[in-house]
């Protein structure tokens, strides 16, 4: 901690200095000649860009090395200094602990195969719905898309979802974890607004071609859309991949087959015994282990879709 308090001291009055000569700079309190004064104001400027992006990096990242160090340290060694963003001694106990039951394996592959099917199933029919949503020249276009504003708007509860999902057959069943979780209004809506966004132009031009609605949709407007598609895609995922709700609604507690991990886990640190065979076992370790495990995977989709959130497809797609 005394380490982590110079350093953190350092860091400050660093900046405390740099930001005072970037002031002094600028007011020109040096009397410096025009072309000295540039240079050392562009070489300040880039110098703060980096700074700042490296500060509002570290509080994103500073957290996760935490909560990654908690994960990899010893239970005594933790017990006795707490959170740090260093390692005190290496540890893989609470990685053990977490995987030793053979319900955490079957929990995470089926977490995995019912995310991946509803991500896909989600952007699928929201896209479709999105499209058909922002043909304003469709019969009962204000209509349509006012039932869909209502529902965002005013929620029934769970009560009568229950009964709708066991008056379907779906409860208990393992297409109850996929099917209700397929349509997202809010989603539609961003897909609809994106779509309004889109120059006539180019569905004319389509059209034009010998193209019918369908394959407007699929020559024009989902190529062009690939930037709100996959952002909503990555918001279906990760809601999907964090849920353990529609286990406890819809899924009876003798069914462990269908439990994912997320509810294992839940259960796990709900029900967590300090002392274990092996010892002594701090809980907050195997819950940070937990945390690094469940955002593993929205870790390693986030660098793929990145670089669909640039907007600037549409605008491309008009200079061609």
């Amino acid at each position: 901690m005394q380490i982590a308090g110079i350093i953190i001291i350092a860091i400050a009055c660093f900046l405390v200095i740099f930001f005072l000569s970037y002031i002094l700079i600028l007011l020109n309190v040096f009397r410096l000649s025009i072309e000295i004064r540039t240079k050392i104001e562009r070489v300040f400027s880039i110098i703060s860009k980096v700074l700042i992006i490296v500060l509002l990096s570290s509080f994103f990242t500073i957290p996760l090395l935490i909560v990654l160090a908690a994960s990899l340290t010893d239970s005594v060694a933790f017990i006795n200094t707490g959170y740090s963003l260093f390692i005190k001694e290496f540890s893989l106990e609470a990685y053990a602990y977490v995987f030793k039951d053979p319900a955490i394996v079957r929990g995470l592959l089926l977490s995995i195969v019912v995310t991946l099917a509803v991500t896909v199933l989600s952007l699928f029919v929201n896209t479709l719905a999105a499209y058909v949503l922002s043909e304003k020249d469709m019969p009962g276009h204000k209509f349509f898309n006012g039932i869909f504003v209502f529902t965002m708007l005013f929620s029934a509860g769970m009560v009568p979802v229950t009964l709708v999902v066991r008056s379907a057959g779906l409860y208990n069943t393992f297409w109850v974890l996929i099917i209700p979780a397929v349509i997202n209004v809010y989603n539609i809506l961003l897909i609809r607004n994106y779509i309004y966004t889109i120059p006539k132009s180019l569905k004319e031009a389509a059209i034009i071609d010998g193209a019918g609605r369908i394959g407007v949709f699929f020559r024009v407007i989902l190529p062009v859309s690939l930037p709100i598609v996959a952002t909503t895609g990555m918001m279906a995922f990760a809601l999907k991949w964090n849920s353990y709700m529609d286990i406890m609604y819809y899924i009876d507690k003798e069914n462990t087959a269908l439990f994912t991990i997320q509810y294992i886990v839940m259960e796990m640190l709900a029900n967590f015994q300090t002392g274990t065979d092996g010892g002594i076992m701090s809980k907050y370790v195997v819950q940070s282990a937990t945390i690094i495990i469940t955002i593993i995977p929205l870790m390693l989709l986030f660098p793929f879709l990145q670089r669909y959130f640039q907007k600037g497809l549409t605008q491309g797609s008009v200079k061609g």
